[in-house]
């Protein structure tokens, strides 16, 4: 593994943790609860937008597959037709277990090559789409936060030191 890679993992294995700690008392009405009256995200719609740019990320290092989240890419719907929260958990897991071996056998040669076309906020280099996917990730995940907590549930923090602590 080169040595780019170790804070990305950091944050994403961050992410995992969050995810599987926050999702446990979720139904699957809750995890499909809008933000801002109905025209916004719900965690949901977030577990699926991520994953998307999961499958984005390990083909970036290499690891292209097709990407069975494509509707999740940027518009926020009204579908109550989404995976239930056990299966996007379920997913998001999967998912992890071949993200973690993209990034573990990703070299500083690969992270720092010119990116193949044209990076979505003008990044020039693989490392610095990878650098905006990691902050993308961990700007959902405060999304997820709030939403739980406008949904009267456990704030993330909580959970998180909870969580720590029996562990």
């Amino acid at each position: 593994m080169g040595g780019m890679n170790v804070p990305m993992m950091a944050s994403l294995k961050l992410s995992d943790f969050i995810v599987n700690t926050v999702t446990g008392d979720l139904t699957d009405e809750l995890a499909r609860t809008r933000a801002r009256d109905t025209e916004g995200p719900s965690v949901a719609w977030l577990l699926g937008h991520l994953l998307y740019y999961r499958y984005v990320m390990m083909g970036l290092l290499g690891h292209q597959q097709e990407n069975p989240y494509e509707r999740f890419k940027d518009d926020v719907t009204d579908r109550h037709d989404y995976p239930s929260i056990g299966d996007l958990v379920a997913q998001w897991n999967a998912t992890s277990e071949k993200l973690t071996p993209a990034f573990d056998t990703a070299t500083d040669e690969q992270m720092t090559a010119p990116m193949p076309g044209d990076g979505a906020h003008g990044e020039k280099k693989v490392l610095d789409m990878l650098v905006f996917f990691v902050w993308h990730e961990a700007y959902h995940m405060g999304q997820i936060g709030a939403l739980r907590t406008h949904m009267g549930l456990t704030p993330t923090a909580d959970l998180a030191m909870a969580a720590q602590s029996a562990g």
